[in-house]
């Protein structure tokens, strides 16, 4: 399927998609939803969370907002890469072994990949060369 035949939204959708880290944030933001569902799922089976449940409540929303910053300024992509895989291995022992390890595996991977995305340089012509 050539350019011209995509519909308009979805040549923009792919352009915005590969502008960015995009797999690195989506895997962010599904480890950190992993936690906050593993420790509120907790809840119905356990009358007490403890530590352990509030430790992944506020480890899952910084992981979400790590993803979304990754998202939204990719020239962030190192702070908040850094900050994942610090609070990935913080994770393991605060947050019931990060998520059951299933958050942290997500998370760690999704950091890794934030701090290796380098942008796409521009095709560059002939005329520039020459």
């Amino acid at each position: 399927m050539t350019t011209a035949m995509r519909p308009e939204w979805r040549s923009g959708w792919r352009g915005w998609r590969r502008g960015r880290p995009f797999a690195a944030g989506l895997l962010l933001g599904l480890g950190g939803l992993e936690l906050i569902c593993v420790s509120w799922v907790g809840l119905g089976f356990l009358r007490f969370t403890g530590t352990a449940g509030a430790a992944s409540w506020g480890l899952g929303a910084l992981f979400v907002v790590a993803g979304v910053t990754t998202w939204r300024n990719p020239a962030l992509r190192y702070f908040s890469g850094v900050l994942a895989a610090v609070l990935s291995l913080v994770s393991l022992v605060a947050a019931n072994l990060g998520g059951l390890l299933l958050g942290f595996l997500l998370t760690a991977v999704g950091s890794a990949l934030a701090l290796a995305w380098v942008p796409q340089q521009a095709p560059s012509t002939r005329e520039e060369e020459a």
